[in-house]
């Protein structure tokens, strides 16, 4: 399937192009997912799972691509949230939404920021 707004950033991203990819579903706030092992990441979509699909067809690993939301109203250091139905992986010990491990979120931290100027 083909998402026309979902944009895999490899290098950077406006923040005014990344709330026009947001204009699409949310507005307020963009959904993402960040592969940890080859620091690119992919914006868009209505659920995390689109985006995921995308990374997936880009040849990314699943245990690799953990789901987040970007919510341009809050400060920068706090405007990342850390939940999504992907992220919930018994095998890999994080049995809820929200991503547990601190090693991953803050790697996800430094490259999703890494990417939007």
């Amino acid at each position: 399937m083909a998402y026309v707004n979902i944009k895999i950033v490899e290098d950077k991203i406006s923040l005014r192009e990344l709330r026009e990819i947001a204009q699409e579903f949310y507005t307020t706030m963009v959904k993402g997912v960040v592969d940890i092992e080859k620091e690119i990441v992919a914006f868009g979509g209505e659920y995390h799972a689109d985006a995921n699909e995308v990374m997936m067809e880009n040849g990314s690993r699943q245990n690799d691509v953990w789901g987040f939301n970007v919510y341009f109203d809050r400060p920068r250091e706090s405007w990342i949230e850390y939940i999504s139905l992907i992220n919930i992986r018994p095998k890999a010990g994080n049995m809820e939404m929200e991503i547990q491990d601190k090693n991953i979120r803050d790697k996800m931290e430094a490259i999703i920021n890494s990417k939007i100027e």
